[in-house]
């Protein structure tokens, strides 16, 4: 009866790890695509704006903290359109 018991603890712990091994890697899926969305958004406005990554990166960065928009917000908005976001352009020159 005890070896069963345990067995069963056993088991109980490995689906809790299992459980949180999946969380965890949904997590990291997100993650992953999201920063490859912010990467495309980083090529599209280096193209547009002919700056450099950092400098993009940190028009980005300034952007989403003053429109308070998350950041992959508006990396997705920068690929949905062919035109900078004025506040994107905005942000540039007020830097």
């Amino acid at each position: 009866m005890c070896a069963e018991r345990a067995a069963s603890e056993e088991l109980a712990e490995l689906r809790e790890r299992v459980a949180d091994l999946e969380r965890q890697n949904e997590h990291l899926r997100v993650g992953l695509a999201s920063r490859i969305i912010i990467e495309q958004a980083k090529g599209v406005l280096i193209e547009r704006l002919d700056l450099p990554p950092e400098d993009i990166f940190e028009l980005l960065r300034s952007a989403a903290r003053r429109s308070q928009t998350n950041i992959h917000t508006i990396a997705n908005e920068i690929l949905r359109s062919r035109v900078t976001p004025e506040y994107i352009t905005r942000q540039r020159f007020s830097s």
